[in-house]
């Protein structure tokens, strides 16, 4: 497999910032100049690794070399007309009605509060092990 970003394509790294090149296909596939901070960029960059044992098969089914003309002229035409789809309540909804609240209102200042981001904790012995490793 190939790297999710070519070296070729980080222009310039200070310790703190990391400036790459990239395609810009909204507005024409133009090259566009990006500074990031380096933990970010690292974040950015390891959400493109798959998951131990993840199979990436890219070249099977509808996108194969093959049929994926045929499969493209036939989704192009299924699209034109979205299928109309029931309502149903989604998970915030569903959540008014059974607690009779809004589970998104902050209880505090009422404000909607929004998804940040999620971590896996690592656990408390692989910690020590990494600790341990380091001073021993």
């Amino acid at each position: 497999r190939r790297p999710p970003l070519s070296e070729v394509r980080i222009k310039d790294y200070t310790g703190e910032w990391v400036t790459f090149e990239y395609k810009d296909y909204r507005h024409g596939g133009s090259k566009v100049l990006h500074t990031l901070k380096t933990i970010d960029f690292i974040g950015r960059l390891i959400r493109h690794i798959p998951s131990h044992y993840f199979n990436v098969i890219r070249h099977f089914g509808i996108l194969a070399s093959r049929v994926k003309k045929q499969y493209k002229e036939i989704t192009d035409r299924v699209l034109e007309s979205p299928p109309e789809v029931d309502e149903a309540p989604n998970w915030r909804e569903r959540q008014t009605a059974f607690r009779g609240r809004d589970p998104l209102l902050c209880g505090v200042c009422g404000r909607v509060m929004r998804f940040v981001s999620s971590r896996i904790p690592i656990p408390l012995w692989r910690v020590k092990e990494k600790l341990e490793a380091v001073f021993s």
